[in-house]
């Protein structure tokens, strides 16, 4: 679940949201308008295919747990043993989808494909001076649905669906210089939420934040810890959890119908 950062996260997107509303729609102090006031030029019609791309900083807490079956004689060791990460870097992208306005209820859906630098490498908590390792999530794709709802260049949007990754795993022997390593897919879910203003005609700048769980097998490939070096029932497994949460900005062209 979101932990403590992803509070604060959301947090900052609440008072964002506070912060445009008021600047969007000033009043008197009996919550009148305030004369003179013009609607915006802008009158947003958020209906239509959009594209753009988004920028931003991610962080994340990943599990390991390793086949308690098996181990080397003269390679990475797993003994059983769980290893936790907690890599954070930049991670940005493309994103494409659609809008369908019913009042000012806004539908929608939206792919995105980010890359990242999550990364990060540990000693072994089981020989921590002879073995490290190293887990790395790459590119992270997305498929979701949107619900917003809009005032006139104001929207404020939650999202959801399926996400999928490119994770890594690596094992090394600092000793003798045995390294196991594969990379899989790993698949899950997203979820967050965000606002969008149009500062321009079509042009509309937001801010967004996701929580994304992936789940991840692998059997790394280590042709140094197979005949006549292991013990137990196979080589190398690796099962995993990934929760990344992520802050990015995000800016979008609006194709609207009739253009």
């Amino acid at each position: 679940m979101p932990d403590s950062r992803s509070l604060q996260a959301l947090a900052t997107i609440v008072v964002a949201v506070g912060a445009l509303v008021f600047s969007l729609a000033p009043a008197r102090s009996d919550g009148m308008p305030v004369a003179g006031t013009t609607v915006s030029p802008y009158v947003a019609d958020w209906s239509g295919l959009y594209i753009g791309g988004k920028l931003g900083g991610a962080w994340s807490d990943v599990d390991w747990a390793q086949n308690p079956n098996y181990f080397t004689l003269n390679g990475p060791t797993l003994v059983g043993t769980t290893s936790t990460f907690s890599p954070s870097g930049f991670a940005g992208g493309i994103i494409g989808g659609a809008n369908v306005q019913h009042g000012q209820w806004i539908f929608g859906a939206e792919l995105s494909f980010s890359g990242t630098d999550l990364s990060e490498t540990r000693p072994s908590p089981f020989f921590p001076t002879i073995d490290t390792y190293t887990t790395e999530l790459d590119w992270l794709a997305t498929v979701e649905g949107r619900v917003g709802y809009a005032w006139s260049q104001l929207l404020v949007f939650g999202k959801a669906g399926w996400a999928g990754g490119n994770a890594a795993v690596t094992l090394t022997d600092n000793v003798v210089g045995i390294t196991a390593s594969d990379e899989t897919f790993a698949n899950g879910w997203t979820i967050g939420g965000g606002i969008e203003c149009v500062h321009w005609p079509s042009v509309i700048l937001g801010v967004e934040y996701s929580y994304t769980s992936l789940s991840f097998d692998a059997s790394p490939n280590c042709p140094a810890c197979g005949t006549d070096t292991s013990i137990g029932d196979g080589p190398p497994s690796i099962s995993g959890d990934m929760h990344i949460n992520a802050v990015m900005a995000r800016a979008t062209y609006l194709f609207k119908p009739g253009d």
